[in-house]
């Protein structure tokens, strides 16, 4: 099966006055559909600047970085903005839901941008919702729900536009033991439905989830572990 997002000897360098900063030294990736990927290291390893390379946030200083067939570094600001609405969902620890609107209407907004029909985007909505088993809390603010249901929600949202890639950063981390199983089968179900999906953590109890382990330490890739599960 190809790769859906491939990193090939991508760099990140910071400028920070008259200092060069290497956040990520020369690495490559790759993710595949249908896989679930953590990319697990310590605070300050490099893992998150190599998900805002996949995740089309920022441009490799060397390198390519190339999702679903498109080079970034050959993109303006305004087509790797369209890149990223249309491929990639993201999930994030704080979940970042809007406080005055319902779960459904925080899972509707990303449509919007999208110009979706108001038919097509309540269908959509309702299946993202079912997917991750949130269909009853469709009218529930975000302060009516646990920690565990908001990042379900947070992902539904990520899902809702049908992105072929996932990338979620810490999610679990604010979580108890009961909630991060729960959010953790929900995104090992979505790999296995045919998404690429992509974790970066420190968290060690999820690793019993993961189909690849993408090891980073001081700003490299130091080793890449496949999961023979069974």
């Amino acid at each position: 099966m190809s790769p859906i997002a491939q990193v090939i000897k991508a760099s990140k360098e910071f400028k920070s006055g008259d200092s060069i900063i290497t956040a990520l030294k020369p690495s490559s990736m790759q993710l595949e559909a249908g896989k679930l990927t953590l990319i697990l290291g310590p605070s300050g390893s490099g893992k998150t600047t190599l998900l805002s390379l996949i995740g089309c946030v920022i441009y490799p200083t060397s390198g390519e970085v190339i999702i679903d067939g498109v080079k970034t570094s050959s993109l303006n600001a305004r087509k790797m903005a369209g890149l990223r609405l249309n491929k990639i969902g993201f999930v994030f620890q704080q979940f970042n839901l809007l406080a005055p609107l319902s779960a459904e209407q925080n899972i509707m907004l990303p449509l919007t941008l999208m110009n979706i029909s108001a038919s097509e985007a309540k269908k959509r909505v309702k299946d993202a919702m079912t997917k991750v088993n949130m269909s009853h809390r469709a009218s529930s603010l975000p302060k009516m729900m646990s920690g565990g249901e908001q990042q379900r929600i947070a992902i539904a949202r990520a899902l809702v536009t049908e992105p072929p890639i996932m990338l979620c950063d810490e999610p679990t981390a604010s979580l108890d033991s009961a909630s991060a199983q729960l959010v953790m089968e929900e995104l090992r179900a979505l790999a296995r439905e045919g998404k690429a999906v992509a974790i970066v953590t420190h968290d060690m109890r999820l690793k019993p989830f993961a189909d690849e382990i993408i090891y980073v330490d001081n700003g490299e890739i130091s080793k890449t572990e496949i999961i023979q599960n069974i």
